[in-house]
């Protein structure tokens, strides 16, 4: 079984930090800024075992979610990553803020059981992870954001959880908003638009298994030479390209976000075998799996 990394017992301890212990915190990215930079968080891709919100408000950063590049060059975003989702950030300026806030996955479930899987958290997108926010969507961001650090500061309240719950609720209930608002805006595709955008999505759910062209063509109903083509003219990138950025993506991922061994990162990927598995990485990335995992 994967295992993500986890800041929650880190973060949840530093002053400043606003928690239920192993289910939430908020925080000002500002406050903690030293502590990411000192452990190296942000300069590799990591793989999480929670739900991560941000509500960025100034500086700037491009950042990368399951290989979609985002720009933030200006401030007022609300940015989501989902548990499981690869994170990494290849700039972030020194002027760079936001509210911070980390959900557990067993909180996130909680919600879910509580409100009998009424919460429509289950079509929440993987896709569209940043929004630029309007003004209305900006007051109620705030609003949330602010209520949540409110209800923390009350530890003494016996039912702190539930108290959260609804406002967290009230929350994902916003992001469904804004998910459809983002699809209603995105415009008619072409008919190639439409097969790049499905060739991704059958990437993304079977790169750790499937990594012929053949097998996504056939799903597709086209031939792979077809497949390569449209896929190059609407990402600048070939079919073949894709593939081989998600595993190995997700390899860098599992080598400097979990403590499984090189051996079973290449099981997790269907390598036939470590030997296999460290020459695919090292033609790459330049390095073998060992020497990046060392590298921090």
């Amino acid at each position: 079984m994967v295992q993500y990394y986890d800041w929650l017992p880190q973060i949840e301890k530093i002053d400043g930090v606003l928690s239920i212990p192993g289910k939430v915190a908020i925080f000002k990215f500002s406050d903690l800024k030293d502590h990411f930079a000192a452990r190296s968080v942000l300069e590799s891709p990591r793989k999480f075992n929670f739900q991560l919100l941000v509500r960025h408000f100034a500086g700037s950063a491009k950042i990368k979610v399951d290989m979609v590049e985002y720009d933030l060059s200006e401030p007022i975003n609300l940015i989501r990553v989902m548990s499981g989702q690869i994170l990494m950030v290849e700039h972030i300026s020194d002027d760079f803020d936001g509210v911070v806030v980390i959900m557990s996955n067993s909180f996130v479930e909680s919600m879910l059981v509580y409100m009998n899987n009424a919460l429509p958290f289950n079509v929440a997108t993987r896709s569209n992870c940043v929004k630029h926010l309007s003004n209305s969507e900006v007051d109620l961001s705030d609003m949330f954001l602010k209520a949540i650090a409110q209800v923390l500061r009350n530890q003494t309240n016996p039912h702190l959880d539930r108290v959260l719950q609804h406002v967290m609720m009230a929350i994902f209930y916003s992001s469904e908003e804004i998910r459809n608002q983002l699809e209603t805006e995105s415009g008619a595709y072409t008919s190639a638009d439409a097969i790049s955008k499905e060739f991704m999505r059958l990437v993304k759910d079977n790169f750790r298994s499937e990594r012929q062209l053949q097998f996504y063509a056939d799903k597709l109903c086209i031939t792979p030479r077809y497949l390569s083509r449209v896929v190059k003219e609407c990402t600048g990138s070939s079919a073949a390209d894709w593939i081989e950025r998600y595993v190995v993506l997700e390899a860098r991922a599992l080598l400097k976000s979990t403590s499984m061994t090189i051996q079973q990162i290449s099981d997790e990927l269907n390598f036939p075998s470590q030997t296999f598995f460290g020459k695919y990485f090292k033609r790459r990335v330049g390095m073998s799996p060992k020497l990046y995992r060392r590298q921090g």
